[in-house]
């Protein structure tokens, strides 16, 4: 264990999350302490935000100390940090598995008929800011054995003397070539970007109790984005060839706006609102409402004064003074939601935005399939690529939908009115603060067409970012400063290819004739 006290030493100025594991690992050399200190839950959650842990077994090493010599243990070590030395990402620590606990009070179970772990790999989940993913090592003690354990679970790929495998190399090469923001020439980044005082920090109160937005109202949100406007552009191509997409843009986790890929669809001109009611009127879709125009932000919780934030729930998330505010939901006619959005974008109705978002045509309306079709480029290969059905997004077009990820390849289609989409690449997730945060859903009496309040917070909800990047507060979130922002503007007619796992903001906008704002996706 020698050469891994020595990596503690190297790096525990320059790295001060992790000296407590040096401290650990450098107190359990047999010359300098007789009892070996072992990781808290505390420690472990600490560490596993940014990196991959590989716990060894406390017990092992107190039977190696009493035993008084070198056993396979400290072999395994050694060779096992000579392989790791080069992998910032993965660190190795001491735990107590029989007296080891989650902050839930789960504890690590392991099958009594077999033996106990020598080793256990903990990483967190992006669904679950509470669990970590675990996988127990119970191998031969081979150096080649463990060093591929840690390899899978840690997502890393090393050979025993530390070099990178072929597998490795080649993955260094694609991600040395993916695309950065910061080589656009007009690259700057949010701290440059809102150098206003008055947007640098969120509004405490956002929502007064009538459901009026003080933080989303239409002039803050055009401020907003209107500093956002002054940032790189996507590059905007015709329809490319499958060579120059593959190796240009899906390779290479590149943006770019494709202007004639929707040029033979039937849908463009086929989908009007009279043809939409006349067909499928008496159909029923899902339907989001909110009083702002505003889907799926972050709000203070301060405003959710109806009720209690439920305290075993709390313990879930890191922003305790934060909820997610979900949209009411309602079922209703295919109909009766166009005439509502025609009213809303019309002026004609107050106080509420509809939206039909990522409605599987295949479940609802599947003959409008075949008005859309697959671009050339991606023939015998979206399937396999986003492996999910073809999505309809319309609404009244004057929505905002907050940011957020998603985890697969995304053609956005326009059809109708244009959407302004800020992207951010996915390379420095520690700039958004993604974390496990409460959600609250909006409710809406269709009667009296009212919002009156929300639904009991839950704490099942999946990670977002806290950050309002129209108003960031850049004292509280300071990373986010850093972050370099892209806008795409997508008109009719035109495809915006975003790559996976970038984090993406909409604002939408409505067609001046049509007064909807209407796209079809794939992801």
């Amino acid at each position: 264990m020698a050469v891994l006290a020595e990596r503690c030493l190297g790096v525990a100025i320059c790295e001060p999350e992790i000296v407590v594991l040096c401290v650990f690992i450098l107190a359990n050399l047999p010359a300098q302490v007789a009892v070996t200190p072992v990781l808290t839950p505390k420690d472990v959650f600490s560490i596993t935000r940014e990196k991959c842990l590989v716990a060894i077994s406390d017990t092992l090493l107190q039977q190696k100390t009493r035993v008084g010599k070198e056993t396979s243990i400290d072999r395994l070590l050694d060779l096992a940090d000579v392989a790791f030395r080069e992998e910032p990402n993965v660190v190795f620590g001491v735990l107590n598995f029989e007296d080891f606990s989650m902050p839930s009070g789960e504890k690590l179970e392991f099958n009594q008929n077999t033996k106990a772990p020598t080793a256990v790999v903990f990483h967190q989940t992006m669904e679950n800011y509470l669990n970590l993913t675990r996988v127990v090592y119970r191998g031969s003690g081979s150096v080649a054995d463990f060093i591929a354990f840690v390899n899978e679970h840690c997502n890393t790929y090393r050979a025993e003397d530390g070099r990178l495998t072929l597998q490795g190399l080649r993955r260094k090469a694609l991600l040395e070539d993916l695309f950065k923001v910061e080589q656009s020439p007009q690259s700057v980044t949010i701290s440059q970007v809102f150098q206003t005082p008055d947007l640098l920090h969120s509004d405490k109160n956002c929502l007064r109790k009538d459901g009026s937005d003080v933080c989303h109202s239409s002039q803050t949100i055009h401020r907003g984005m209107e500093k956002l406007h002054d940032i790189p552009q996507c590059e905007r191509i015709s329809l490319p060839s499958r060579h120059k997409f593959f190796n240009e843009y899906l390779a290479r986790s590149r943006p770019v706006i494709i202007t004639d890929a929707m040029d033979n669809w039937p849908a463009m001109s086929k989908w009007t609102t009279e043809f939409l009611r006349d067909r499928y009127g008496d159909r029923y879709v899902h339907v989001h409402l909110t009083p702002n125009g505003v889907y799926d932000g972050v709000e203070p919780a301060s405003i959710w004064d109806d009720f209690k934030l439920p305290q075993a729930d709390l313990k879930y998330t890191p922003y305790p003074d934060l909820i997610l505010v979900r949209p009411a939901v309602l079922d209703m006619k295919f109909s009766d939601f166009l005439d509502l959005i025609r009213n809303v974008s019309e002026g004609k109705m107050k106080g509420v935005s509809a939206y039909v978002e990522y409605e599987p045509l295949s479940y609802d309306i599947p003959e409008l399939i075949d008005d859309v079709e697959v671009m050339p480029f991606l023939e015998n290969t979206l399937q396999a690529m986003t492996g999910n059905p073809i999505n309809m997004w319309l609404s009244d077009g004057n929505t905002l939908g907050k940011i957020h990820f998603d985890k697969f390849e995304n053609f956005l289609c326009q059809i109708s009115g244009e959407k302004e989409v800020i992207l951010f690449e996915p390379h420095n997730n520690e700039r958004f603060y993604e974390a496990y945060i409460l959600q609250a859903s909006r409710t809406y009496n269709a009667t009296t067409k009212e919002f009156l309040g929300a639904k009991k917070p839950s704490a099942r909800t999946g990670v977002f970012s806290p950050v309002d990047i129209q108003q960031p507060d850049l004292e509280r979130f300071k990373k986010f400063g850093e972050a370099r922002p892209m806008s795409c503007t997508i008109k009719q007619g035109e495809v915006l290819f975003m790559p996976a796992f970038w984090w993406h903001e909409v604002q939408s906008r409505p067609s001046p004739t049509e007064h909807r704002n209407l796209a079809v996706n794939f992801w």
